[in-house]
């Protein structure tokens, strides 16, 4: 790679502005500097000599930037969520979300699963009531009946209440993460504290606290932060601000980090977040909110999201969408990981030294607030 930049010649910071001061013909430099959020000012002339260290990037361990295709199914009547599924699936969707108003019965979770294979894709529920436990209970049995192998099988729970708030729930929870090894237990939802684009720091703030809360309180219970921090995984929302949400879920990447190491040094697990885009952002024009998804959702993907949901471009009528639209939201995420292969590029902002800058001060302002938390260990 430095052979191919080798004839070129590098350009310091000061010859850099020398040079676009003399394109501005007198208009200041400073006029472009603004603040996305309040207390982060940022100036688009970011340059390499204002950081003297390498940036790191992103990666931990995964060899691709591969993200799953979500889509969420309201669980009304059992063999219509079976069919919504299917038909997901057919058309491209890796990860199937079951929002659940009730807990399904054995016989129900059969027919909710019936043609869909557990171990090539997966699998999330939203529980809406403190039933849980028989649930999950019932889904390590349909696997077993299935002789799915456990290890294969990635689910994750969004669960009403703390399931760590008694010594019995911690008991169960600990006897289910050895029967699904690869299943997170503990969402962090923090869909719901999305407040606009000044309130960012705070949302993210607020995201990690509760994490860290989650740490508390396996560690009280004797658990294993090594083994027992992947079951945590965290779910968020995005504004318009393209840049900013790009550095959202980097700051959150680093920021979990370091809490983790704060624990233990020699954690290096990377945080799991899945991002949906916001209805709230939506107009009444169908067009525009294409557009606008389409440029969250790339947002997402170079910031590293695990999962995607995108809703339907005319969500906002009745909060689900025509089938059609349903279909042009899934195909936003297909032509990103398909025809653009955005899938291949392991942490494609690392070197931007805008983003880079953006996400060190909203990480920098993130870490203040988070710190005047009252969570102990």
């Amino acid at each position: 790679m430095n052979q191919l930049f080798k004839e070129f010649n590098s350009v310091s910071k000061k010859e850099w502005l020398a040079k676009v001061e003399k394109d501005l013909k007198g208009k200041p430099i400073d006029a472009f500097n603004w603040e996305p959020i309040e207390g982060i000012p940022l100036t688009p002339f970011a340059h390499a000599d204002d950081h003297k260290e390498s940036y790191i990037p992103l990666v931990g361990k995964q060899q691709t930037n591969s993200w799953e295709i979500g889509i969420k199914i309201k669980v009304g009547q059992i063999k219509l969520a079976n069919q919504e599924a299917l038909s997901a699936l057919e058309n491209g969707a890796t990860a199937i979300c079951f929002d659940l108003k009730k807990s399904p019965t054995e016989e129900e979770l059969k027919i909710l699963f019936k043609g869909i294979q557990l171990e090539w894709i997966s699998t999330h529920f939203n529980f809406n009531q403190p039933a849980w436990k028989r649930f999950v209970g019932y889904f390590v049995e349909y696997l077993s009946s299935k002789k799915y192998d456990v290890n294969k099988v990635a689910c994750s729970f969004t669960l009403k209440g703390n399931p760590l708030h008694n010594a019995e729930d911690i008991a169960i929870l600990a006897n289910y993460k050895e029967e699904l090894p690869a299943a997170r237990f503990l969402t962090i939802n923090a869909l719901s504290n999305y407040t606009g684009l000044p309130g960012t720091v705070t949302e993210i703030a607020q995201l990690l606290q509760a994490g860290n809360e989650q740490l508390v309180a396996l560690n009280k219970a004797g658990l294993a932060l090594k083994e027992f921090q992947s079951t945590i995984q965290f779910a968020i929302t995005f504004g318009d601000s393209y840049f900013l949400n790009i550095a959202k879920i980097r700051a959150i990447k680093i920021l979990w980090q370091q809490i983790l190491q704060a624990w233990n040094k020699d954690l290096t697990a990377k945080a799991i977040i899945e991002v949906h885009l916001s209805k709230a952002t939506q107009t009444d024009d169908e067009n525009y909110n294409k557009i606008r998804a389409t440029s969250q959702a790339m947002a997402a993907v170079i910031g590293g999201a695990k999962r995607l949901y995108i809703y339907p471009a005319d969500a906002f009528k009745n909060g689900e969408g025509s089938p059609f639209e349903q279909r042009i939201a899934m195909n936003i995420q297909q032509l990103l990981q398909l025809e653009s292969y955005m899938d291949r590029v392991i942490d494609p902002a690392a070197g931007s030294y805008y983003i880079e800058e953006l996400t060190d001060k909203l990480a920098a302002a993130v870490w203040e607030q988070f710190q005047k938390s009252d969570v102990r260990s």
